[in-house]
């Protein structure tokens, strides 16, 4: 009986947000075919920014959707396979790893993690299930919505940078918690200047619900003050997506990230710190250390 070998591919990356694409795009230069795994759309959280101010080269920024085009364009034209298919799980069998997707099993003999964050949720005791439809934790879904009533639930960048996202055709009210705010002062004083954004500070949200003519209330009882919106975002927070990792990985983290058999890169190992450059930054470095240890065979 005739068994197929079993094809190991020298590196798979799993996500296509900056850092997985720059590392893609830097190994194809150095004559390796990456295998790139994304689950939902190529840009990762790239895709929510609504103007990015401190990627060199561009003088008066560039929104983040145009930026993921270009990035996206140029790991095409040097051929970078990238496979549309959720990763269930990685595992870390012998001396390789098996990544089990949506579609097959893919064999790699490095594996790079380039999966972000995952956005916090509001808790279940807030929302009931009739509302859960039309509360999202993303910007880049909505961007074509228009003249609209939102209900943004956060006050560091991401709520404030979704408000200017969203207000060029839309309502905006931002609630607050508490009476510090987390953004950066010029996403503040955009928010500002702009006629369509309200802002309410020391405004806890006690809960969410559907009234009589199915609009979305939200209420804040220690202010007295309910908001009727057709849909609510939340930007509350964001945590590390370790979601891929099988036991043996989780077990021997620590040795595999010694021996550079797995790298962890982009937003995924860089806290606070979600900035473009930094993830490039990240995939490049990592490209360039695997390039060296491929080599060395």
């Amino acid at each position: 009986m005739n068994h197929t070998p079993m094809e190991i591919h020298p590196v798979v990356i799993i996500g296509a947000g900056p850092a997985g694409l720059a590392a893609a795009i830097q190994l194809r230069r150095q004559g390796i075919d990456p295998v790139v795994l994304e689950k939902k759309q190529v840009g990762g959280l790239l895709l929510n920014a609504n103007l990015v101010e401190n990627y060199p080269g561009f003088v008066k920024g560039i929104p983040g959707p145009d930026l993921v085009k270009l990035f996206k364009g140029q790991a095409e034209r040097l051929g970078v396979t990238i496979l549309m298919e959720e990763v269930h799980s990685a595992h870390y069998e012998g001396d390789n790893f098996r990544i089990v997707t949506n579609l097959r099993e893919i064999h790699a003999q490095i594996l790079v993690a380039a999966t972000g964050t995952t956005p916090k949720q509001l808790p279940d005791t807030l929302a009931g299930n009739e509302v859960q439809n039309l509360i999202h934790y993303e910007v880049y879904p909505l961007r074509n919505e228009k003249d609209k009533e939102f209900v943004i639930i956060g006050a560091g960048d991401a709520a404030f940078d979704y408000a200017l996202n969203l207000s060029k055709r839309n309502k905006i009210t931002i609630l607050n918690r508490s009476s510090k705010v987390k953004a950066l002062t010029l996403l503040v004083e955009r928010v500002q200047k702009k006629s369509g954004i309200g802002y309410h500070s020391e405004t806890p949200v006690s809960g969410i619900y559907l009234n009589d003519v199915e609009k979305v209330v939200v209420a804040a009882e220690t202010k007295g003050l309910a908001f009727e919106c057709d849909l609510v975002l939340a930007a509350i927070g964001r945590e590390p997506d370790y979601g891929f990792a099988g036991k043996s990985i989780i077990e021997r983290m620590e040795n595999l990230l010694k021996d550079r058999d797995l790298f962890l890169i982009g937003d995924l190992q860089n806290g606070t710190f979600r900035q473009t450059t930094i993830a490039v930054a990240d995939g490049i470095r990592s490209a360039l250390l695997i390039a060296q240890i491929l080599e060395k065979g």
